[in-house]
């Protein structure tokens, strides 16, 4: 008996390299070439790996350091890492036998067929040793499990991945959004240190005889509609701290001491974009799609190989005895060897059923990637469109607001002079600060496209993310 299961063990090994179903081997990645990369905008030269350091800003360095270790967000993605990993290596031990040890008593009193009678008679018997039972993955059915289990494993790293690109892109994005908004509630404030000295003239002129009060309430008309307009704009400078605070794993208020108004310059350099063709191994979502269709196919094998007959080997190796006194002594001792095999053969229906399932979820899989693929090359080439128009809107505004403050300037020295009317300065005034609050936009959105154009090509890997991804090992 033990000589045929060993034979049998070694025709399982022998036969281990036939695993039924398709192989799935990764494709070379589409070649990508990016129009909007020529554009004068950007440059071939290589970003650091910690691209938010381009802006000199400690203040975004910092926040976004402690986001990569703190947000809640990447805590759960890391999460089902971890729960991946531990379904992988279980996967992987059940192609491996086994073992548990364990002892059983039993007490029974039953008919003795032996006498004609049938008297009753009472057994006791007792067992301690290990119990064995091995697969033998002859069609490769628990190996297609475990490649599945790999598969799902990268999938969750690249998605921990493309967590901490979106969690390091969205603090970047809402902090230059934040020094937008602060910029322009101070254009605002400008603005009306500048109009309650207009109105306090166009008052005096009144009273003098020299002006009308259509002036004066045209003025206190446009004095009012900046100081409503402020409070919005207060509304939005809250909810950025708010959400820059829970970015980083922490109460809305918490940094509201830390994002107090500072100068944020606009990025005013050769954006270095590196290798543009090795986008589509940078993105990790694009990873992530490639390697859920790996699961996928390997699951289709899963399927296929429950068309074919389960062998297994159970066994039992320790000591058997009536009596718990002599349990482990050298008569006692006793051993099993148990094949067995199993088979739906009456129930193929259902199993091509499930294979069926499985097919199309890998077809399903495949459209999946091949739509990550493009949606990656249709976010890229409009991050890199909108970052090259916002640089020169920005230069267009530059020249805008410059204009207007001399015009508000000289219509207001030739007010005071009397030689134009309050009118013309009133449109200069209105004019000036819609360019000056579109500049304060136009250089934070300038640094929000630096933004999306790095998350875009899939963010680089920081020091922080690769001391997260070595404690998961």
């Amino acid at each position: 008996m033990i000589r045929q299961a060993l034979t049998a063990a070694i025709a399982a090994v022998v036969l281990a390299g036939c695993a039924v179903g398709p192989d799935y081997k990764a494709g070379p990645a589409p070649s990508v070439v990016l129009q909007g990369a020529q554009d004068p905008a950007f440059n071939s030269e290589s970003p650091v790996g910690q691209w938010w350091a381009q802006f000199d800003d400690p203040v975004l360095e910092g926040m976004v350091r402690d986001a990569l270790v703190a947000n809640h967000d990447l805590r759960i993605a890391m999460a089902r890492v971890k729960e991946a990993r531990s379904v992988f290596v279980e996967r992987r031990l059940d192609q491996a036998p086994h073992v548990t040890a364990g002892g059983d008593y039993d007490r029974r009193k039953q008919p003795d067929l032996t006498t004609p009678d049938g008297e009753r008679v009472l057994s006791e018997s007792y067992s301690l040793g290990f119990d064995a039972r091995w697969e033998l993955d002859l069609f490769g059915r628990q190996r297609r499990a475990a490649e599945a289990a790999r598969a799902d494993l990268d999938a969750e790293q690249a998605g921990l991945a493309d967590a901490q690109v979106t969690v390091a892109a969205e603090v970047a994005r809402n902090y230059f959004e934040l020094r937008g908004v602060q910029k322009r509630i101070e254009v605002a404030q400008h603005t009306l240190v500048n109009l309650r000295d207009t109105q306090q003239l166009t008052q005096t002129r009144w009273q003098l005889g020299a002006g009308s009060e259509l002036d004066v309430q045209s003025s206190r008309a446009r004095l009012k509609a900046i100081e409503a307009d402020i409070p919005l704009l207060e509304v939005a400078q809250a909810q950025y701290r708010h959400r820059l605070a829970v970015l980083v794993g922490r109460q809305p208020n918490a940094l509201d001491a830390l994002l107090v108004p500072r100068p944020t310059p606009a990025y005013a350099r050769p954006l270095p974009l590196g290798d543009t063709a090795a986008l589509l191994r940078q993105r990790p979502d694009v990873r992530r799609a490639e390697r859920e269709l790996a699961a996928s196919t390997a699951r289709v094998g899963v399927a296929t190989a429950d068309l074919f007959p389960r062998i297994s080997l159970s066994g039992f190796v320790g000591f058997l005895s009536g009596d718990a006194g002599s349990l482990t002594n050298s008569g006692s001792k006793a051993w099993s060897v148990t094949p067995s095999i199993s088979w739906a053969a009456f129930d193929f229906g259902t199993v091509r059923a499930r294979l069926r399932a499985s097919q199309a979820q890998a077809d399903g899989a495949l459209a999946q990637y091949e739509q990550s693929v493009l949606l990656a090359l249709e976010d890229t080439e409009n991050a890199l469109t909108a970052y090259s128009r916002q640089q020169s809107r920005l230069a267009i505004v530059a020249e805008q607001a410059d204009a207007a403050r001399k015009a508000e300037a000289l219509a207001e020295i030739r007010y005071r002079e009397g030689s134009e009317d309050f009118l013309t300065l009133l449109d200069a005034q209105r004019t000036q600060l819609q360019a000056d609050d579109a500049l304060a936009d136009a250089q934070a959105q300038v640094n929000v496209g630096v933004v999306a154009v790095y998350k875009a090509l899939g963010g680089w890997r920081t020091p922080v993310a690769e001391d997260a991804a070595v404690a998961l090992r």
